[in-house]
């Protein structure tokens, strides 16, 4: 059975009813002000009011690298130079004629827009030697190993190289415990 058009139309028209007002109803119908403050400025807040001016000039911050470039600086020293400071740390055992030692240590290097890296410099180390249950018997002089971290890093080459020269700082850890 259908309706008659009359009573189609009529109901059509009832939705198409609805549907503005709750569309209307939905739609802001006050607007915040620009200054906000401004209807305050000559009140008793007035002493209340703080501003700020987010349009002001900042010195420049440098330079930088792009997000993937350094992801992939990232990956190459994790897939590929790691094993330099592990072997910097196997000398340093055979020095100390022990098998259990191990290091912490924070470095910095520059990496040049050909993928260089060099002007290593490391910024904190400490090498501690260990009985075999992995627990700390006593600290071990770390001249040898900065030398040994600095002339590996001295060798890296990166590819993809950083648009811009680059300082990276990389923390590292190795030996049994880690």
């Amino acid at each position: 059975m259908t309706q008659p058009t009359a009573t189609r139309t009529l109901s059509s028209l009832a939705a198409l009813a609805v549907a503005a007002l709750a569309l209307g109803a939905c739609k802001k119908t006050d607007t915040d002000h620009p200054d906000v403050a401004s209807k305050y400025r000559n009140s008793k807040y007035h002493q209340d009011i703080v501003s700020g001016d987010y349009t002001g000039k900042h010195e420049h911050q440098g330079d930088a690298i792009q997000p993937a470039t350094l992801r992939a600086i990232e990956d190459t020293i994790h897939t590929s130079y790691e094993k330099d400071f592990e072997r910097c740390l196997e000398d340093e055992m055979d020095t100390a004629d022990t098998r259990f030692m191990r290091s912490v240590f924070s470095v910095e290097f520059k990496i040049d827009t050909k993928g260089n890296a060099g002007e290593a410099k490391v910024l904190d180390i400490w090498l501690k030697k260990q009985n075999a249950k992995g627990t700390d018997i006593g600290e071990v002089p770390t001249d040898g190993m900065e030398k040994c971290i600095v002339a590996a890093i001295d060798e890296w080459v990166f590819d993809p190289a950083p648009e811009v020269d680059y300082l990276h700082t990389y923390k590292g850890q190795v030996g049994e415990a880690f």
